[in-house]
């Protein structure tokens, strides 16, 4: 599904998260596919990094980690800009549970999408 894994993330969080905002730019080339990074909010371009292996073909958990990615650092996003510079050097235990509880909230819906895209 390459990008249009990503795209159906983002309609995903404009349809049930509007409260998180979509960036102005999104980029698949600035990180490295081989590094440990997956994803990253850069606040001063508003622009969403994401790992470029998100680009391949991605197994349903794969779909998963990217709508976590994305969640995790719009969730940054949203958050004030002092509480962004202070997360970029500490553990955000707080963003990673919230995190995770709306990937299961919303997580089923973006494999349906997914999968009635990939049937029809």
């Amino acid at each position: 599904m390459t990008q249009r894994d990503i795209d159906l993330a983002l309609d995903i969080v404009r349809e049930t998260l509007p409260h998180l905002g979509i960036p102005r730019h999104l980029c698949t080339r600035k990180l490295s596919p081989a590094g440990r990074v997956l994803g990253q909010y850069r606040w001063h371009s508003d622009t969403l990094r994401l790992n470029p292996r998100y680009l391949a073909r991605l197994s349903d958990d794969d779909a998963l980690d990217l709508l976590d990615t994305m969640v995790h650092e719009l969730l940054h996003k949203a958050s004030p800009l002092w509480k962004q510079l202070r997360d970029s050097f500490r553990p955000h235990p707080d963003i990673w549970l919230n995190c995770e509880k709306i990937v299961a909230e919303v997580g089923p819906m973006y494999l349906a999408r997914r999968r009635a895209e990939e049937a029809g």
